[in-house]
């Protein structure tokens, strides 16, 4: 409590100088400012990012308090958690626009986001295109619509205008660098204008890798380092990670109060690497690695928005500004892993001998890796004959014979105008040869593609026995191709948007009203696409260059059939699955529409209302792609049971009819439209008794309503299914506060007491078992319900001391202070894990009068994690299993053991602009050097799966969830 007396101590000290302060223009103006705040809300400008070096979500709110960021592991940030909710329960909105959302169903989160098979994160946003970003604490659909029941953060992005302000053009040129991922940056921004038109470009990249985690260095070499795999991995999963954005926004300016505007906001962050901590990797060390395979990953999440709008600034009678705006983005997240070994050394691809083919001499023929022809000679064994082939007189080891007339020659990468050197063991006479024989190369057709076959002899004895002769091709014994079973998941959201916007001023009876009314419609399609398949990859020569031939079965003579998607090799296999595509989700097209109205009062200058009303309906409508279907078995039975036992019965197979029958059942009642209708508000009192001090108050509502997943999913399984609810309620917010500011010129400090109450959270609860064949087995059913209510309560300060307001000596000089302590359970005594612990952040700062230079520092404290504070959802499960045990003992309540520790970062952040053209940031991160996990990444381990998992017996893995050691990162930019 000392921190916020310290707070109120330097009010009472700006309040003592009131009476010598003159307030001339510029205070007013400051004091003005101060007054516009919100209750609950805060403004980051492109100034505030571009001095902070700001480059992501973590860094935007990295001196927030009562707000973070949600961690996922190796997708990355997903969204953030304020007031005790967090992911979808937080509203985002780009330009007006709200952002993907995730698949929020807890059942999809135990069944596939656990196993690292998805890309089920929010969306983020390029920091360099960035105007503004508002982040608003409670309950806020007024604003955001849907989602933001614990608050919102909403981003405005940059206009030409703000670039031409008195010049007919800008251009800017910033490059940078930042340890902790090795990133390296630059961002081009070009703006000009000319008579009607007016255009502005903003093309920024990334490249860096994985944050590097306290421990990065632990493994002393790079063959430690890769044998380290499995969930006790202490080193972060080493990614390569890219980020790609351009910003394009042309304005037509025909009148003086007419604008036409295209914008397209084009994004692509990519992230490839290997997961080393997946548990069900089966490496042990650098030679498995090498032998059997890794697990590589290829993520992206790539987001397109087209806008079109149209503002006039006529004044009517009905508004002084109306703003129309279409939108149509499309996101994609996807998720790709691939499950196959590269390098000479793989199993698949071994080729010890260094065998390769060589036609340099005019004949196509098998020499060693030197150049040294493979020769043949006869070998008598103890009890058969064989050929012994050596190179350079030495013999080979790791090889096996091919038979020629099984194999055809790809045309277009060997020459099949010459001859092949084969080696021959018996003639078609089954007479001794063995000796290396040059073959001519006949020229087939196969769909258009020219193959070459091998000219092998074929005979006849005893005047019925077809014969062939014995022709072989040395090739090195390995397959010739590393296998690779990937998984290829999308989660697609395409929005389509109107709104349409009004804004008027006007005094009515000695009250100033400032309206704001609008309405909005929007058609967002969620859908799943899985392309899970098998394949070749590093393709070798033996493979590459030839195609099977292959035997046909009851043939006299012995017929051959090519297959070019097939294999070489004793028993030919498909070279790959490529087209297959299914899906875990009904595709669903989601309806929203909107209408809003608010309206601030001035009525004196000591009394200010906010009134906003907001009306959304929003409704889901299911469909069934046949062309990336829900399996048919996870929709039988779901809901109406079968009348018989599957594949049990000649009448009860897959696709008999009584089984289509009752897939068509099923399927008419999953597919249900749901509707939902929501009123959200938000009622305001600012009141300014005094001065220097201001008083407000605030009450709203707000709501989300159900994702479609969390409607429509269904799994069936006998270990786990989950039915589908088309019966949930949306979800609701209430939230009260109270806001105290004492303010002085640029000065000022808030005290804020808030309380959230949280009713018909949905979740996954366990219905029962039930039957969903004619059969005696019974399935466990697990259903998304409304059933939990929640409260979340605490104080926040927000203070900013301009010391020249208390010295004109110490003009330049500030001190800053904020703190928020939250509380929060469900169902009145189950914690809520979304809350962050008690964090306070301090800084103090100079800058020059003409804020050339300046200067930052940053001290933030955060208190540990109470066990009493976390829920574990698992622990009677855990606590059944007398071989589980978790920090080296039992499991016998519900808190999580593994969390976060008391901990201080203090950091430093510079900037300076020495000539009109040229500046420079630079700051140093976690000076200190201090050890300590945040709760966000501690809560991001996981119970079970096989990602984000550590030793929950010993803590072996916990290390790779450690905050940076001490980094840095400058910046700097050339303005024209």
């Amino acid at each position: 409590m000392r921190k916020i007396y310290l707070s109120f101590i330097l009010c009472l000290n700006l309040y003592s100088q009131t009476n010598e302060v003159n307030f001339d223009e510029i205070s007013v103006t400051a004091n003005e400012q101060i007054k516009d705040k919100r209750v609950g809300e805060r403004k980051i400008d492109a100034e505030t990012i571009n001095k902070q070096q700001v480059t992501d979500s973590r860094d935007l709110v990295r001196y927030e308090t009562g707000v973070s960021v949600v961690e996922t592991g190796r997708m990355g940030a997903s969204g953030y958690a304020i007031r005790g909710v967090d992911e979808n329960r937080v509203g985002i909105t780009i330009d007006g626009l709200r952002q993907a959302e995730t698949l929020s169903s807890q059942g999809f989160k135990e069944l596939f986001e656990g196993y690292g098979n998805f890309n089920n994160t929010r969306n983020g946003i390029e920091m360099e295109n960035v105007k503004m970003a508002t982040i608003t604490k409670g309950a806020d659909s007024v604003k955001s619509g849907s989602g933001a029941l614990g608050g919102g953060v909403s981003f405005e992005t940059k206009d030409a205008k703000d670039f031409l302000i008195d010049k007919n053009y800008h251009f800017s040129f910033k490059n940078g660098f930042q340890s902790v991922d090795d990133q390296k940056f630059r961002s081009i921004t070009a703006a000009a204008k000319f008579k009607w038109f007016d255009v502005l470009i903003v093309n920024t990249q990334r490249n860096g890798h994985e944050h590097k985690n306290y421990f990065y260095n632990i493994y002393e070499s790079n063959e430690e380092d890769r044998a380290a795999v499995g969930k006790t991995r202490e080193k972060a999963d080493p990614y390569d990670i890219s980020r790609k954005s351009t910003l394009v926004k042309i304005g037509f300016e025909p009148f003086e109060n007419q604008r036409f505007g295209v914008a397209i906001d084009n994004s692509r962050l990519s992230s490839q690497g290997q997961d080393l901590s997946y548990v069900l990797n089966t490496i042990q060390n650098q030679k498995d690695i090498e032998t059997y395979g890794e697990r590589k990953t290829n993520d992206k999440s790539t987001r397109k928005n087209v806008q079109y709008t149209f503002e006039s600034f006529t004044q009517t009678p009905f508004w002084d500004s109306v703003k129309i705006s279409y939108s149509n983005q499309r996101i994609k997240n996807k998720a790709r892993t691939d499950d196959y070994c590269s390098g000479d050394k793989c199993v698949g691809v071994r080729n010890n001998d260094g065998l390769k083919l060589d036609d340099s001499s005019g004949v196509i023929k098998v020499v060693d890796s030197n150049g040294n022809e493979v020769k043949a000679e006869k070998d008598n064994k103890r009890w058969s004959t064989a050929l012994k082939y050596t190179a350079n007189g030495k013999e080979l080891s790791d090889y096996k014979e091919a038979n020629a007339i099984q194999n055809l020659i790809d045309c277009s990468k060997l020459d099949c105008s010459k001859k092949f050197r084969v080696f021959v063991k018996q003639d078609e006479q089954y007479k001794e040869v063995y000796k290396a024989v040059d073959k001519d190369i006949k020229i087939i057709d196969i769909n258009g593609k020219k193959y070459g076959q091998i000219d092998v002899k074929r005979g006849k004895m005893y005047d019925f026995l077809n014969t062939i002769e014995d022709a072989k091709i040395v090739v090195p014994k390995s397959e010739g191709y590393s296998s690779d079973n990937y998984n290829d998941r999308d989660l697609n959201t395409d929005t389509k948007q109107f709104n349409i916007d009004f804004d008027k001023e006007f005094e009515l009876l000695s009250t100033e009203h400032f309206i704001k009314y609008g309405a909005m419609h929007a058609k967002t399609k969620k859908s799943m696409v899985n392309a899970d398949g098998y394949m070749g990859q590093d393709i070798q020569w033996w493979q590459d260059y030839f195609i099977p031939n292959i035997q046909v079965n009851g043939t006299d003579p012995i017929e051959y059939k090519p297959d070019p998607s097939k294999w070489t090799g004793g028993n030919p296999t498909p070279r790959h699955r490529l087209n297959f595509r299914d899906s875990y989700l009904i595709p669903v097209e989601t309806k929203e529409s909107a209408v809003y109205f608010g309206d601030y009062i001035k009525t004196f200058e000591w009394l200010g209302l906010d009134l906003n009303y907001r009306y959304d309906k929003v409704a889901h409508n299911p469909s069934y792609d046949e062309s990336v279907p829900v399996p048919k078995g996870l929709i039988l039975g779901i809901m109406k049971s079968m009348p018989c036992a599957l594949n049990q019965t000649d009448n009860c197979k897959y696709n008999s009819p009584i089984v289509n029958q009752n897939f068509a059942q099923n399927l008419a009642l999953l597919l249900r439209k749901t509707e939902y209708k929501s009123n959200s508000y938000n009622f305001g009192v600012d009141l300014d008794p005094l001065s220097w001090l201001r008083v407000q108050l605030k009450y709203s509502k707000g709501f989300r309503a159900p994702t479609s997943d969390e409607v429509y999913m269904t799994f069936k399984h006998p270990s786990f299914s989950i039915a589908p609810n088309t019966n949930l309620k949306a979800e609701i917010a209430k939230t009260k506060e109270l806001a105290v500011t004492f303010h002085n010129n640029n000065s000022f400090a808030t005290f804020n007491f808030f309380k959230t109450d949280y009713t018909n959270f949905i979740d996954l609860v366990y219905i029962g078992r039930r039957e969903v064949t004619d059969s005696y087995l019974k399935y466990p059913f697990w259903q998304n319900i409304n059933r939990d209510s929640a409260e979340v309560k605490g104080f926040e300060v927000n203070s900013r001391i301009e010391l020249g307001d208390i010295s004109d000596k110490l003009k330049g000089f500030r001190f800053g202070y904020k703190f928020t302590r939250q509380k929060g359970r469900m169902n009145g005594d189950i914690p809520m894990n979304a809350i962050q612990p008690t964090t306070s952040v301090y800084s103090i700062g100079y800058s020059t009068p003409d804020d050339k230079y300046g200067i930052d520092f940053f001290l933030t404290d955060v208190s540990a994690k109470k066990a009493e504070d976390t829920y574990n959802m698992y622990w009677k499960q855990q606590a059944a299993d007398p071989d589980r045990l978790v920090q080296g003992k039992r499991v016998t309540d519900s808190t999580l053991a593994w969390r976060s520790g008391a901990y201080k970062v203090f950091d430093m952040i510079a900037y300076a602009k020495p000539t009109k053209n040229f500046s420079f940031g630079f700051g140093v991160y976690n000076i200190t050097d201090a050890k300590y996990m945040t709760w966000d990444k501690a809560r991001s381990i996981r119970a079970f799966g096989t990602t984000n998992l550590i030793d929950q017996n010993t803590g072996a893995g916990i290390g790779r969830f450690y905050a940076p050691r001490r980094n840095f990162r400058f910046s700097w930019e050339i303005t024209f």
